[in-house]
């Protein structure tokens, strides 16, 4: 079913091969089966770069499609959202998103439940039960001075969360991909970051921390199961965050372990918020990664919410 023919109930699949890609073609041939023999009608686009499912998703929303499948990874479904949201849909919370996992990360996926095995990740598509969710929006300008805007459906981070995801990007081009990647990036990356002046904003109170590392979170997943802001949920309209500033090695190493068992948050050396709008300044570019994209050139941001702003097939 390959028809351009677009109704209110068509799904747009786009899926990126090169995530997961061993386990591309398997996934496809299943998923389109399994459609036919529902019944169910859809299109199908394959990307080709960074970026395109973004201009895929805008193309389609612009045409009217209500309904996005995504068939990959967290990079994935972070650039069909952005693609949905720069096409300024009228009402986006009309809009449904689904998921089959791939790929090595799936933060987002993993939140609900939703697993590499494809039989069961299609069984709740297939259901069609659905949650509105929350988008984070941050706003900043580039060094051409020129209003840039992304959003993020997980989480945006600062300082080392940032470089830890810039310097993993980099890692991939030479030892391909694996799950615990990050983490060895973030053991290795750890110790020799360095804390940078910073003013935040945060419940209409100023903060001016020697920034280490911040995380505003969407979702409570990020690195292939870390968990930054364990109590983040992508439905309540509000983001939990948390920022350390210039911390001590026993800082460090009393944390680390905390990462996985969901209680960073109690640790003494966290700053944890929960807040719908934040604004950073810093004095130099420094890194900043929304859903893992790297942003650039920028030393103002503006991160908002938009609470229920389009609806996750679930569970």
């Amino acid at each position: 079913m390959f028809k351009e023919t677009l109704t209110p109930n068509h799904w747009l699949i786009i899926t990126n091969p090169t995530a997961g890609k061993r386990r591309y073609k398997r996934q496809r041939r299943f998923v389109q089966n399994e459609l036919d023999k529902a019944g169910i009608s859809y299109i199908l686009k394959l990307t080709a770069y960074s970026g395109h499912a973004i201009e895929i998703a805008k193309e389609y929303t612009k045409r009217g499609c209500l309904n996005f499948l995504v068939l990959g990874g967290d990079g994935t479904v972070s650039e069909v959202v952005n693609g949905i949201f720069a096409a300024q849909p009228k009402d986006s919370s009309k809009i449904k998103l689904a998921l089959l996992p791939r790929g090595t990360g799936n933060d987002w996926g993993r939140f609900w439940k939703l697993t590499k095995n494809d039989k069961a990740s299609l069984a709740v598509f297939l259901k069609g039960k659905t949650q509105l969710i929350d988008i984070g929006k941050v706003d900043y300008r580039d060094k051409e001075k020129l209003h840039k805007e992304r959003y993020f459906i997980n989480s945006i981070g600062f300082g080392l969360d940032a470089e830890v995801v810039n310097v993993t990007h980099r890692m991939k081009k030479y030892v391909g991909s694996f799950s615990p990647l990050y983490t060895v990036t973030l053991v290795s990356a750890v110790f020799g970051y360095k804390s940078f002046p910073t003013k935040l904003k945060i419940n209409d109170k100023e903060y001016n921390p020697l920034l280490f590392t911040m995380n505003i979170a969407n979702g409570p997943y990020t690195g292939g199961g870390i968990k930054q802001n364990p109590q983040a949920v992508p439905y309540d309209g509000i983001f939990d965050m948390m920022f350390v500033e210039k911390p001590t090695v026993k800082d460090i190493l009393t944390a680390l372990g905390k990462l996985f068992n969901g209680k960073l948050t109690k640790h003494p050396a966290i700053n944890y918020f929960r807040t719908k709008e934040v604004s950073v300044e810093v004095e130099k570019h420094i890194p900043v990664e929304a859903d893992g994209l790297i942003l650039k050139d920028a030393t103002n941001y503006s991160i908002s919410i938009i609470p229920n702003a389009i609806q996750m097939v679930v569970p």
